[in-house]
């Protein structure tokens, strides 16, 4: 089997058995700053996503505080 011819298996099984892809069946290059990009704005999310559990968890603190302050002489 020569691998001059540009034969149409598929990717799977050409890259298994070692033949070099046609320029078509190629995948594109990911430029390594679009993964960056990518890994930046997943870390920016998570963090905002932390920040908004804080903010709500201090609030829910604050808003206990303030009703406790409010009930406690009546108790």
């Amino acid at each position: 089997m020569s691998t001059t011819f540009a034969f149409t298996f598929p990717r799977r099984v050409a890259l298994s058995a070692g033949l070099r892809l046609v320029r078509w069946a190629r995948r594109p290059h990911t430029a390594s700053t679009a993964v960056t990009q990518r890994d930046v704005d997943r870390r920016i999310a998570e963090v905002s996503s932390l920040a908004a559990r804080e903010e709500l968890a201090r609030r829910r603190e604050r808003d206990v505080a303030r009703y406790l302050w409010h009930v406690r002489p009546f108790v």
